[in-house]
């Protein structure tokens, strides 16, 4: 996007606080440019966010680098100026690269912090994310089937189509297959790049498909890449099925070896995470003998002997069986890859079906996520059956293809899903969308929206292509389609009440007080060893009146100074924030100074904060400046200079 103004404007924006370019220093025209790609200017790549099994208070972070030192993250509160480093482990090398993942702790809850991960002289840019409340707030997140093809075309096309619909959106849900190829270095990076800022500053919770597995089985480049919560399946938590490995036959010693094994190994495939009311259960459908099983395992021939394929999967269900059993939220959503009733043609995962649907339909699970077929399906178990068109009462099945990849429907003689006490809602080929999915209270609401098509297929891109509603109320739980109400709680003993709270949603609204113009910071003063020039900041106004009272922070940050073919660079300016007025109660906090590079360290070419205000501010406008601070060598060349000084708002 562009954004332009004449010197005597106001740069304004309004609504939801996201990053936006408010203001520049030194030249009157100033613009808004798209985010690049990568850092510009390091080795960083891949860098990642993912959620911890507390992701009220800490954080990880993984990222590579072809720097071997470069395993660092520092962090920051919004709008402060207390830097905390961050140590990270070495998880891999693979080719050139290192792989850095670091566990950012003693975090506040729905706090926003800023972080940049590297090393001296290699850092990547700052940037923020928020921690989960403490509590059911509300919240939506995104859901993809495959991507795994075309990652460098349809792939980040759905992902820019996902985040410009749900730009709010906590994170993401993705159901395996994320690349064609694991051993492709080419394929994860295009991957990466694909989901761009999204995977940067939002949690990713992913599951793996079959082709993670592709040319390598020992998912090494799955655990490089990704770092999450080491809750998988134990002998602990996999209840009455912890006695097949008891005792000294071949079929016991040989059970206990694969329990041992996968004990350790699915570790980061097959996890929880709960989040603001919603545990969200990640499996691992493969079975895969590259990973089932080892060459050092103890053999065992003939009756009793386990089958290690369906073992795992009954591994798996046993667990599953435990941690929605122990859920403290109110909502539920698992997430893997081949669907437990399949869509397209040839395809049945019986295994998966017999083992994990029971379990789904015992604890009434919300919704279960999934992929593989390169098609899209949504529907019910048969038993959820109400005598209302349109509502059932159970767990909620889809299929969904977010990437480039199509294949056909089976035929309605073959249908898995008919054919197996199932109904399908909605199913269809030749599209590839992305889900956002909203949760409020006892509401849950799904969207899914066509992001791409193949051929003649009919949708148009950026319609609804499916839509449910999943409401929880003293009566029940209750699924219903569009334009369905569920059934509402009657009055008992007693009167009911009723009162409507007007909305007051607000505003935050940011501007340069008096225009834009040029800050002009004089003749520089040749003081012996260095010149030097001063000058204040044009005043910032920020009002913000939203419903919840978010907090909130400006950065700066400025470019080089040139003049024709020279240059100097921005680190050599300093500012002074300040806190000029403040009105209706609203209290900002001005950032910490930053002295001019000169002097030490790198100036306002690194970003610093002007002023911000914590969670939970009084409502009000606050007026921020700065007094600025030009020093640099003597030997720079005469001229007459200008830079852009950039100021970001975060929150």
């Amino acid at each position: 996007m562009s954004l332009f103004r004449s010197p005597s404007s106001k740069a304004v924006r309004r609504g939801g606080l996201a990053a936006a370019v408010i203001g520049s220093m030194l030249i009157a025209p100033f613009a808004v440019a798209a985010p690049a790609a990568a850092d510009p200017g390091t080795t960083i790549e891949r860098l990642i966010l993912t959620p911890t099994n507390e992701p009220t208070s800490s954080q990880f972070v993984t990222w590579r680098s072809t720097v071997a030192n470069n395993g660092t993250v520092q962090v920051r509160a919004a709008g402060s100026a207390t830097v905390q480093d961050v140590a990270a482990k070495t998880v891999d090398t693979i080719d050139e690269y290192t792989h850095y993942s670091a566990t950012i702790t003693g975090l506040s809850a729905d706090s926003v912090y800023e972080y940049r991960v590297g090393g001296e002289g290699d850092w990547s840019e700052w940037r923020s994310f928020r921690t989960a409340a403490d509590s059911a707030k509300p919240f939506e997140f995104l859901y993809y089937g495959d991507a795994q093809i075309n990652l460098d075309g349809t792939w980040p096309t759905i992902v820019n189509a996902a985040q410009a619909k749900a730009p709010n959106a906590v994170g993401s849900v993705h159901a395996g297959d994320l690349i064609n190829t694991s051993s492709n270095q080419t394929e994860w990076t295009n991957w990466f790049n694909g989901m761009g800022e999204s995977a940067k500053t939002k949690q990713v919770l992913a599951a793996p498909g079959n082709h993670e597995y592709s040319g390598d089985s020992q998912m090494r480049n799955w655990k490089a890449n990704f770092e999450y919560s080491l809750n998988q399946p134990t002998t602990a938590t996999i209840g009455e099925l912890a006695k097949l490995a008891e005792g000294d036959t071949p079929a016991a010693i040989r059970t206990k070896a694969l329990f041992d094994h996968w004990e350790t190994f699915a570790g980061e495939t097959v996890y929880f995470v709960d989040y603001q009311g919603v545990r969200f259960i990640t499996l691992n459908a493969t079975r895969n003998t590259g990973f089932l099983t080892t060459p050092e395992m103890p053999s065992c021939e003939g009756e009793g002997c386990p089958d290690a394929g369906r073992l795992w999967i009954d591994f798996q269900a046993a667990w599953l069986d435990h941690v929605l059993e122990t859920n403290p939220g109110k909502w539920a959503v698992a997430t893997f890859h081949q669907p437990v009733y399949s869509v397209s043609a040839g395809r049945d995962e019986p295994i998966l079906r017999d083992a994990w649907v029971p379990v789904f339909q015992k604890h009434n699970i919300d919704l279960v996520l999934m992929g593989h077929d390169h098609t899209y399906a949504r529907g019910f178990n048969n038993a959820d059956v109400t005598d209302t068109a349109g509502m059932t009462t159970g767990p909620v099945y889809a299929v969904s293809n977010s990437g480039g990849k199509y294949y056909k429907l089976e035929t309605d003689e073959r249908n898995v899903w008919t054919n197996n006490n199932a109904t399908q809602v909605k199913r269809g080929a030749d599209v590839s969308t992305y889900q956002v999915i909203s949760v409020d209270g006892d509401t849950l609401t799904y969207n899914s929206y066509v992001a791409a098509v193949n051929g003649d297929a009919p949708e148009e891109i950026g319609s609804v292509y499916d839509s449910f509603t999943i409401t929880k109320n003293g009566l029940g739980k209750f699924v219903t389609e569009e334009g369905v109400e569920p059934p509402a709680e009657g009055p008992e003993d007693g009167q009911r009440l009723s009162v409507t709270v007007p909305e007051v949603t607000g505003e935050f609204v940011w501007s340069i007080d008096g225009g834009n113009g040029i800050v002009d910071l004089g003749t520089a003063a040749d003081n012996g060893d260095h010149f030097r020039a001063e000058g204040e900041l044009n005043p910032v106004r920020v009002t913000d009146t939203r419903k919840g009272m978010n907090g909130w922070a400006l950065v700066g940050q400025v470019g080089d100074f040139t003049s024709g073919d020279d240059s100097f660079s921005g680190s050599h300016l300093g500012w002074t924030p300040k806190v000029i007025n403040a009105e209706g109660g609203a209290v900002a906090v001005a950032g910490a100074p930053v002295q001019s590079g000169f002097l030490g360290g790198n100036g306002l070419a690194d970003a610093s904060t002007l002023g911000g205000a914590a969670v939970g501010h009084e409502r009000g406008s606050s007026v921020l400046g700065a007094d600025l601070d030009l020093r640099l060598p003597v030997s720079a060349t005469d001229g007459t200079y200008t830079a852009t000084l950039t100021l970001t708002a975060l929150g």
